[in-house]
C-alpha cells in the first residue's frame, strides 16, 4: 500500500477535490464505528434533503451510502493503516456537504463523492463495487 503522501495524489480523485482529499487522507485515524456514525447521520440529512428537493439524487445517496458502509466493515485489527487513510477519507469526503461540489446544490451534488469513492475502490482492488451514475 502506498504511503501517506502518495495516497494524496491517488488516481481518479478530481482535480477540484484533490485539496480536501489530501487533507482528509493525512487526518488522525478514527474508530470504524465513528465512520459508521458519521455515515448514518448523514444519510439521515440526505434523506431529509431529498424529501424537500429534487436536487439529490436519492438513489445515488443510498448507492454512496451502501459503498462507504460496505468499506468501512472491511476494517479489521489486520487493516494496513494505508487502507484505512483511504477508506476514511472516501468516506469523510461523502459525509461533508460542502466538498467540490456541494452535495445539495445541483442534482450534480454527489457525482464527484461517487468519483472520490470509486478512486478509493479502485486503488483498494474492489472495483466491482464501484456507484454508478447518470
Amino acid at each position: 500500500m502506498a504511503e501517506q503522501s502518495e495516497l494524496g495524489d491517488l488516481p481518479g480523485i478530481p482535480e477540484a477535490a484533490r485539496a480536501l482529499w489530501r487533507r482528509l487522507v493525512s487526518e488522525p485515524l478514527a474508530a470504524p464505528q465513528e465512520l459508521l456514525r458519521e455515515l448514518r447521520a448523514y444519510q439521515r440529512a440526505l434523506g431529509e434533503r431529498s424529501r424537500l428537493s429534487d436536487e439529490v439524487d436519492p438513489a445515488l445517496a443510498r448507492a454512496l451510502a451502501d459503498g462507504c458502509t460496505r468499506l468501512v466493515s472491511t476494517i479489521g485489527p489486520a487493516t494496513p493503516e494505508a487502507e484505512r487513510r483511504v477508506i476514511q477519507a472516501a468516506v469523510r469526503y461523502f459525509v461533508l456537504e460542502d466538498d467540490a461540489e456541494g452535495d445539495f446544490d445541483s442534482v450534480i451534488g454527489l457525482d464527484d463523492d461517487a468519483e472520490v469513492l470509486n478512486a478509493a475502490l479502485r486503488h483498494l482492488g474492489r472495483e466491482a463495487w464501484s456507484v454508478q451514475t447518470r
